[in-house]
């Protein structure tokens, strides 16, 4: 408080230090305003302005997520399309060629081939005449896929006879449907192979 007997504007170191108790105490009623150590005032966010950033980040969360769904469940798809062609192919080329054709799935591996039983030798691919080989751990395209079960009568390879029918490892005709379940993320898709026919589908 500065002293009533010296009329104000006399004493300036007086009249400085008012002052700056007024200043301190209107900013120290704003919350918006932050006191550091060395007397300098800052800016800083109010609770209202957290909340909404908040706010706004789960707003965009819940806009941008089923885009992030549709793309996964797109290369689950496309993962699932080409698995499909692969056991076709396999089913085409024992018959074409009359010898038997396996599909071998490497569960651990996350990949699978398409080979020639009598010899072993892989087969080629048709669009890239390179071997029939899909690794989901390598393949930038099928990168992360998870071939989560396999099961051939109990195995995990599905051969084709001269007549293009399944069979087990062993060569037994298959008398249940094969089952390949893909899964990517949350999505999963099952790869069914039709007894005594072959006929491939999904679900």
């Amino acid at each position: 408080m500065v002293d009533s007997a010296v009329p104000l504007g006399k004493r300036k170191e007086d009249n400085i230090f008012a002052l700056n108790n007024v200043r301190r105490y209107m900013l120290s009623n704003r919350k918006d305003i932050i006191l550091v150590n060395d007397g300098r005032y800052t800016s800083g966010f109010t609770l209202i302005e957290v909340v909404m950033v908040i706010v706004m980040l789960g707003i965009l969360y819940f806009v941008i997520q089923p885009r992030f769904d549709t793309f996964y469940n797109l290369k689950l798809k496309t993962a699932a399309k080409k698995l499909i062609s692969d056991i076709r192919y396999a089913q085409s080329l024992a018959v074409s060629r009359h010898d038997d054709y396996a599909v071998s799935f490497d569960v651990n591996g996350e990949n699978y081939r398409v080979y020639c039983v009598s010899d072993g030798k892989l087969a080629k691919d048709p669009f890239t005449n390179t071997d029939l080989v899909v690794d989901f751990t390598t393949d930038s395209q099928y990168r992360g896929i998870n071939i989560y079960k396999v099961n051939f009568a109990g195995g995990d390879i599905l051969r084709f006879n001269w007549r293009g029918i399944p069979q087990d490892k062993d060569g037994n005709d298959l008398t249940r449907s094969g089952v390949v379940q893909l899964r990517y993320k949350s999505w999963s898709l099952k790869v069914n192979v039709t007894p005594h026919t072959g006929r491939v589908s999904w679900e």
